[in-house]
């Protein structure tokens, strides 16, 4: 009799399990929406991969040397089928007394499959940075 209750409080365990999804299959999604990432660069992330999606959006903000700097100038466009914009720059001068960095910031947006590279230059600095979007997102 014994033996009837434990075979049944494992019969019991086992159906649970399954029933929560613990039985070690593959785990499947549904088609729901996916959140756009933004992705700030700075000086120190020269060089790098990003793996974005489309709707992904990829901002380098860079420093300046001072308020009346020129500024990062582009110099390598992407290709636009891949990663949008990168002419609307943005400015940043540092607050008188705050002690803050002046900066500059570039936006671009992954739109499309493939892969794709960006070179911002200042004076003698380079900047560069590579993008390859999925097919999907």
């Amino acid at each position: 009799m014994a033996g009837w209750r434990g075979l049944t409080a494992l019969a019991a365990c086992a159906l649970a399990l399954g029933a929560c999804g613990g039985g070690g299959g593959a785990t499947t999604t549904t088609g729901a929406a996916t959140t756009a990432i933004t992705y700030t660069l700075t000086v120190d992330d020269t060089g790098n991969l990003l793996r974005l999606r489309p709707g992904d959006e990829v901002i380098p903000r860079l420093p300046l040397t001072s308020t009346d700097d020129a500024g990062w100038v582009l110099t390598e466009s992407p290709n636009q089928a891949v990663l949008a914009g990168g002419d609307d720059l943005r400015f940043f001068p540092s607050e008188i007394g705050q002690g803050g960095a002046a900066y500059h910031e570039f936006s671009f947006i992954a739109v499309g499959p493939g892969r794709t590279t960006v070179t911002l230059t200042h004076g003698f600095q380079k900047f560069t940075f590579t993008v390859q979007v999925s097919d999907s997102e």
